[in-house]
């Protein structure tokens, strides 16, 4: 074969590459054109886990709702689910497969704030919108962009407990807390606004959420004599049924205040938690509790009702403009006033979070029902 036909064959084989690669390209593109990737990123296992799979189920009743009625835009939405177990390393690691690997654009979660958080920063460098159905601090969505809350921050609800409380003629309270992020948020939040209305913190306690030997924080609960109502601030966490126990069991007297008590918390209460009072802002609509119920054969538990908006308001978000970019999603979402979905109506505060009306719940015989 002579030079120039050794050229021409090479050039004519090149071409032939390139088309091929033009082809495939376009084909994987194709391919990967009729769906819409979605993740999640929640507690699945673990203390929590009551959360994350109220919010899985939320999310996979959205998906399919969606997908029964033509998908958006056409396309399909499908869901990866990862579980972080409550652990901020195995957050990020679910964050980097969803992101690197699976090509998502699109998070539900975190469930809560100790591992949301540390994606703040990750998640703005990455163009990834995230909206968290029951993280309950500021910082996480006014500290990037691409980050959204359903759930409405936790301290506005302490907040309105310190006024419930002072109301209704107490002055000197015992707080019992942790040392977990959004607990000491609520905590202060409590702290500030009681103590602005005239009232005083007797007592305040705040141990690690592991630990399990609650005895002497109750026993000088149970020794000051001055302590008129007692505000329980450990909701999701494990010490909320190990402070209730250890308070009946030295029958103390004293009634008890609350903020977002989840069923698994009660349950775990043995009937110490009966005659609490607590504020919260789980409030699914009747359709959506009983399509839920009827779906899972269980009741609506925190983040089930706010994972299912989060899903339709993005949905809503990509349909109205067309695009999965996420800046103009990003947009799209920070724009919205107001949205009433399976939740109630939230309203924007203006920093891509939302709040909405809460109700007052009383624990009787181990089930919470409308407080009077």
């Amino acid at each position: 074969m002579t030079s120039s036909n050794k050229i021409f064959a090479s050039v004519v084989g090149l071409a032939i590459l390139l088309i091929l690669g033009v082809w495939v390209v376009r084909n994987q593109t194709k391919q990967g054109s009729d769906e819409i990737k979605l993740g999640s990123i929640l507690i699945l296992s673990g203390d929590g886990a009551s959360w994350g799979e109220a919010e899985r189920n939320g999310i996979d009743m959205a998906v399919e709702e969606i997908n029964s009625q033509g998908g958006i835009n056409g396309k399909k939405l499908t869901v990866i689910h990862e579980d972080d177990n409550s652990k901020p390393e195995k957050a990020l690691s679910a964050f980097q497969k969803l992101t690197d690997a699976d090509n998502v654009h699109f998070i539900i979660g975190t469930t809560w704030s100790h591992v949301g958080l540390p994606l703040v920063k990750m998640a703005e460098q990455k163009r990834v919108i995230m909206i968290s159905p029951s993280l309950g601090v500021k910082e996480f969505n006014e500290d990037n962009p691409y980050l959204f809350n359903t759930w409405p921050h936790d301290f506005l609800l302490s907040q309105e407990l310190a006024k419930y409380v002072y109301q209704k003629g107490y002055r000197k309270v015992a707080v019992f807390g942790a040392k977990q992020v959004w607990v000491e948020d609520q905590t202060e939040a409590f702290r500030t606004t009681f103590e602005n209305l005239g009232g005083k913190i007797e007592l305040r306690f705040e141990p690690q959420t592991t630990d399990t030997d609650v005895r002497g924080d109750v026993l000088k609960l149970k020794n000051d004599p001055s302590v008129d109502a007692i505000i329980m601030l450990t909701d999701g966490e494990n010490l909320t049924p190990l402070n209730a126990r250890r308070i009946k069991e030295l029958g103390i007297k004293q009634p008890v205040y609350s903020i977002t008590l989840d069923r698994k918390i009660i349950s775990d209460c043995q009937g110490a938690c009966d005659g609490f009072v607590f504020l919260t802002f789980l409030t699914p609509s009747k359709d959506f509790e009983a399509k839920y119920k009827q779906k899972y054969n269980r009741e609506v538990e925190i983040g089930g009702d706010s994972a299912y908006d989060a899903v339709m308001m993005l949905a809503k978000a990509i349909r109205s403009t067309n695009s999965t970019d996420p800046d103009i999603i990003k947009n799209y979402l920070a724009n919205i006033k107001t949205y009433t979905g399976a939740s109630g109506t939230l309203v924007s505060d203006g920093k891509r979070a939302f709040t909405k009306p809460y109700v007052i719940k009383k624990i009787v015989n181990g089930e919470p029902v409308d407080a009077q």
